[in-house]
């Protein structure tokens, strides 16, 4: 069995990278942040101005509807402020990817789950290690394998069909 945790964390990071978010503490974050207080204020003066007949609530209504207004102007300003997040982070390769690398593969046919409820998975899954046992078929040299694939926590092992391990080979 090989140690994926590696893998997961960079699926980890990909997933916690937001690109486009504001950068907390920069005057985009800060443009964005009170322009969505104002654009909510906004909304909700509309409606208090539409259902009401006061004079002086109409006028205040109306003012803090032109304030939203001015909010979603500064949520379109935020992004064009340069302190915005653009750090971009590239998609790790899928498991079946990595698998195909780490075992030297040529390439990974369909895989259907075996473990019969223990995961929701019914393919091998993209970006996660869920616990489970996968029938695959694996192209190397021109050759058909049957493979199963097996995730335990962090760890994944390929085995043939009579059970014997297949030692990584290739790149990590």
């Amino acid at each position: 069995m090989k140690d994926f945790t590696k893998w997961a964390a960079m699926w980890d990071a990909y997933a916690e990278s937001n690109p486009g978010d504001p950068t907390p503490g920069t005057p985009a974050a800060m443009c964005f942040n009170i322009g969505l207080i104002m654009a909510i204020g906004g909304i909700i003066g509309a409606i208090i101005c539409l259902g009401s007949e006061s004079d002086k609530l109409v006028t205040t209504s109306a003012a803090v509807f032109l304030a939203g207004l001015l909010g979603v102007a500064l949520l379109l300003a935020s992004l064009f402020l340069p302190s915005h997040n653009d750090v971009h982070i590239s998609e790790p390769p899928a498991l079946s990817t990595q698998i195909e690398r780490t075992w030297g593969l040529d390439e990974m046919g369909d895989c259907k789950n075996t473990s019969h409820g223990l995961t929701d998975s019914p393919s091998l899954p993209k970006s996660s290690l869920d616990d489970g046992d996968w029938k695959c078929v694996a192209y190397t040299d021109s050759q058909r394998t049957e493979l199963t694939v097996h995730i335990n926590g962090n760890r994944v092992g390929l085995y043939k069909a009579d059970g014997t391990a297949l030692k990584p080979v290739g790149k990590n």
